[in-house]
């Protein structure tokens, strides 16, 4: 069991390099990159649109530096707050594996956990208003298009 614990987690790391390493750029080669993939990359997850919206906007310097701007200050601004959410999570595991933890603690604990979500996906909300402000109409038109496409299973451009 422990060599496929290992095992597991050795093809996690090695995942996770791979895409850590794919989503760097050559800094050599980014001087000559089209002004509309620069800086993309730091846009992918974390509540705000994946890179493949962002690539297709055709997003001008300014634009970018501003989302750029907005994502890092959400990043400080709820530092402490994911910290404390990955605590919170941690503690949840523990109490529930614990045969000796009563429901209304476990209930408790899940509130507290729960509480610190919603309020981690509010300041989500907060970035992504405030990003959205960046857009020109015709940019939250192409948005809305392209995201129509996604949920209905089709990729931009295919």
């Amino acid at each position: 069991m422990k060599k496929l614990y290992v095992v597991m987690i050795a093809v996690l790391f090695i995942a996770l390099t791979t895409v850590v390493f794919a989503a760097t750029t050559n800094p050599a080669s980014s001087a000559t990159a089209p002004a509309k993939h620069q800086g993309c990359a730091g846009f992918q997850g974390s509540g705000s649109f994946h890179h493949g919206f962002w690539s297709h906007l055709n997003l001008s310097k300014e634009q970018m530096g501003k989302m750029h701007e907005i994502k890092t200050r959400y990043y400080k601004e709820t530092r402490n707050m994911r910290y404390e959410l990955e605590q919170k999570r941690i503690e949840v595991r523990k109490l529930f594996t614990d045969p000796k933890t009563d429901d209304a603690t476990l209930l408790a604990k899940e509130k507290e956990l729960n509480t610190l979500k919603l309020k981690l996906m509010d300041k989500m909300a907060e970035m992504k208003i405030e990003q959205r402000k960046t857009l020109t109409p015709e940019q939250l038109q192409k948005l809305d298009t392209m995201s129509m496409d996604h949920h209905h299973g089709h990729r931009h451009g295919e």
